[in-house]
């Protein structure tokens, strides 16, 4: 990674949404890993992964970010998908997974990575289940993906919808001649 890669920054909030989803997902294994029958294979998917790491404002020092949780989770998920825009924190997701054989990274946008290569592998019928972190950073979460995962009954989502961000956003579109967007930040 080059020397001016600067990891996130979170609040407090951020630390703690990281606490449940870590907990979520231990659980979700953990329940998933107890059937026999039938036998489950189930996998962890993070849309919007980042570095692996972030810096806490609140102390300066790092908190391990939800790729790094879900890779300590015990029993393990039998695959894991991180997916990533930015070139340099996918290296650092290529780092951390190490030469683990049960991750798989991908650099791309998100929606066509979720629609094309990573939700064809939780399919009901082949009593595949998976875990789907969504945590945008902005309006960059197409809805297909949510309306495609609801019709699997194969994928929990945990989505982190930040109204906040939204509305800058919105507000933004506007100001740019978004008529669509605009609509939304006048409600």
């Amino acid at each position: 990674m080059g020397k001016d890669f600067k990891y996130d920054q979170i609040g407090y909030w951020s630390e703690i949404k990281l606490d449940i989803i870590k907990e979520y997902a231990a659980a979700y294994s953990r329940i998933l890993s107890s059937w026999s029958s039938p036998e489950f294979y189930h996998l962890y998917i993070d849309a919007f992964a980042g570095a692996g790491q972030h810096r806490s404002k609140t102390t300066g020092e790092f908190v391990l970010g939800s790729p790094a949780n879900a890779l300590l989770v015990n029993p393990p998920f039998r695959e894991y998908h991180f997916i990533d825009l930015d070139e340099q924190k996918v290296e650092s997701l290529e780092r951390l997974a190490g030469t683990r054989e049960d991750v798989s990274i991908h650099h791309g946008d998100c929606n066509r990575v979720l629609l094309n290569e990573v939700l064809p592998r939780a399919k009901y019928e082949s009593y595949r289940r998976a875990l789907c972190v969504l945590d945008p950073y902005g309006l960059h979460l197409d809805w297909e993906v949510i309306f495609t995962i609801g019709k699997m009954q194969s994928v929990e989502i945990f989505l982190n919808f930040s109204c906040c961000r939204y509305e800058s956003e919105c507000a933004f579109a506007k100001a740019q001649g978004c008529f669509h967007c605009a609509s939304r930040a006048n409600e």
